[in-house]
């Protein structure tokens, strides 16, 4: 029978170990009861202690591991785990831990990578959830959303999976599905962060922007360090015409997840909105450093050399952002720029037309509205989206 975490169990073990100090079988079991008791500061003099005559002792690395995740020492958590793993100790939690420590580091295939291991789903039902983080980390969504789905069969009253699918779900472009998940996790836990978001994404999906704005505000009030509800937020601020708002979102957004090549262009293109084609130039050469092959980011730096007037160098960026994506929304943009420059008003409208009328991946689609919606401030098409000469 497994003994409940006592105070007063904790002060008869540390009697025990005060007249049996070599006893190390006694010393770990006190540790793990400081921990249940979350006395750490006492539990980390016992583990110095402990590592002083046993430093190889594997069930003083496993504790030293448990202590280093409470610090979110990440790296060091998993250093004292593998060590205690070398020494012999393994199970499912510890693999578990050790994953868990890669995924804070945004290590994904290494935290896959520890989570494959025999009976770990149904030892750590947690697993799961986390595996689907990390495949939808690595842009595999339907193998995350299966993820879910396994783990619902085994806990159907999850609000962290229901939510995570919904987002996913969202993802995929099944709002009507993903809406009805993000509600029911939201009445388990009003706060969660993926059903909120979810629910928030499906609204500026539909156009409905006052009510994303709202959702959004409520989820970066909640969850302040969530780089995509700060996105999120820019994008309807934009979409309002809320430009220094969303600047300000933008700027959070992207102190959060200043790894999401999206971010730069939001950023990127609220400068050029607020007429700094500088600011603008700086924040799509910032994502260029992220990805050199992606055509958004060369369109940009075309739209920014037109407006800039340096229409020969603008027209070579957008031959070899054609030449990495013909599809580009940005370099239709550019050429657009170009083209008005020249006084060739029939081609632009052109543009206007096959830029208005193509389908565009659900991903790309608020980008789409937000690019017509700048056509739209310079006269290129009218409120009701009509081209204009």
């Amino acid at each position: 029978m497994t003994a409940f975490p006592s105070p007063d169990r904790l002060n008869r073990l540390m009697s025990f170990l005060r007249l049996d100090e070599n006893n190390l079988e006694l010393l770990k079991e006190t540790i793990h009861e400081a921990f249940a008791c979350g006395q750490w500061e006492y539990a980390r003099e016992l583990i110095e202690s402990g590592l002083k005559r046993a430093p190889a002792d594997a069930g003083l690395l496993g504790v030293v591991g448990i202590l280093s995740l409470r610090d979110l020492r990440y790296g060091d958590a998993i250093d004292a785990l593998l060590a205690a793993r070398t020494q012999g100790l393994d199970s499912p939690s510890l693999r578990y831990d050790i994953a868990y420590a890669h995924f804070m580091l945004r290590q994904h295939r290494q935290t896959l990578e520890a989570l494959d291991f025999p009976a770990m789903a149904r030892t750590v039902p947690a697993s799961l959830v986390l595996r689907a983080r990390c495949l939808h980390h690595l842009g595999r969504i339907d193998e995350a959303i299966a993820s879910c789905k396994e783990q619902l069969m085994l806990h159907p009253q999850g609000a962290e999976t229901l939510g995570l699918l919904a987002l996913l779900l969202q993802e995929r472009g099944r709002a009507g599905e993903a809406r009805m998940l993000a509600e029911a996790a939201l009445e388990m836990d009003s706060l969660q962060l993926e059903a909120q978001l979810a629910l928030a994404s499906i609204q500026a999906d539909a156009h409905q922007h006052e009510a994303a704005q709202a959702s959004f505000r409520a989820l970066v009030q909640s969850h302040p360090t969530c780089g995509r509800g700060w996105l999120g937020l820019a994008l309807a601020d934009m979409m309002q015409m809320q430009y220094d708002a969303a600047r300000v979102s933008i700027e959070l957004a992207a102190c959060h997840i200043p790894e999401h090549i999206g971010t730069w262009h939001v950023l990127a293109w609220l400068h050029i909105l607020g007429g700094d084609a500088a600011a603008a130039k700086a924040a799509f050469e910032h994502a260029l450093t992220l990805d050199r092959n992606f055509a958004e980011t060369h369109g940009g730096l075309a739209v920014v050399a037109a407006l800039q007037g340096r229409e020969i160098e603008a027209q070579q960026i957008v031959r070899r952002a054609l030449g990495l994506d013909p599809q580009s929304l940005a370099v239709q943009y550019a050429r657009l720029l170009l083209l008005q420059a020249l006084g060739q008003h029939d081609k632009a409208q052109a543009v206007v037309n096959d830029f208005l009328a193509r389908e565009v991946p659900h991903r790309g689609m608020l980008y789409r509205d937000l690019l017509a919606q700048q056509m739209s401030r310079m006269n290129f098409i009218d409120r009701a989206g009509k081209t204009l000469h």
